[in-house]
């Protein structure tokens, strides 16, 4: 049956011995290096929770001034647009305004060209009608007697030319 001897107590007592420097050696510093690993991962977890945290509010404040900027750069352009539609039209105004003033100076050159031409021709058809009252008459007359002419052939062709324009 079971006998005791000395041999079992020893090996009772040296299981007890190993068991006791076995947890105060090497299961006491394992059990510690397995708490600070798993405080260690804790502390990499709530500092990741909190750097995730942090990202999603510089995300939001990225996005924020994404959409300001967007806003301030469609604000620019439509800025642009009206200031481009400004100088249009100050442009098309300017132009006009110059086509008007080379419109009436040319119509005053026109004036003064057709005034010019008139002088001429009367002054030709003065010296023609001269002529021709001179042959008619058969000799020279006075410059007086000229220019009455003149002045009675002028009245005449006026009223002839009045009367056609109208």
């Amino acid at each position: 049956m079971l006998r005791l001897d000395m041999n079992l107590v020893w090996n009772i007592v040296n299981l007890i011995v190993l068991y006791l420097l076995l947890k105060h050696f090497l299961v006491k510093p394992v059990m510690d290096i397995i708490g600070k690993r798993q405080a260690m991962i804790e502390q990499s977890i709530s500092n990741a929770r909190n750097s995730e945290t942090q990202a999603q509010q510089l995300k939001g404040q990225y996005e924020e001034k994404i959409k300001a900027s967007q806003e301030e750069g469609a604000r620019l352009v439509e800025e642009a647009k009206q200031n481009a539609r400004l100088q249009y039209d100050q442009i098309v105004k300017e132009a006009e305004a110059q086509a008007d003033r080379i419109i009436e100076n040319a119509h005053k050159t026109a004036s003064a060209d057709q005034e010019k031409a008139m002088r001429q021709a009367q002054a030709q058809i003065a010296g023609l009608v001269v002529a021709a009252a001179a042959k008619v008459v058969g000799s020279e007359t006075g410059d007086l007697k000229n220019q009455a002419l003149y002045d009675k052939f002028i009245a005449e062709a006026g009223d002839f030319h009045d009367a056609g324009s109208k």
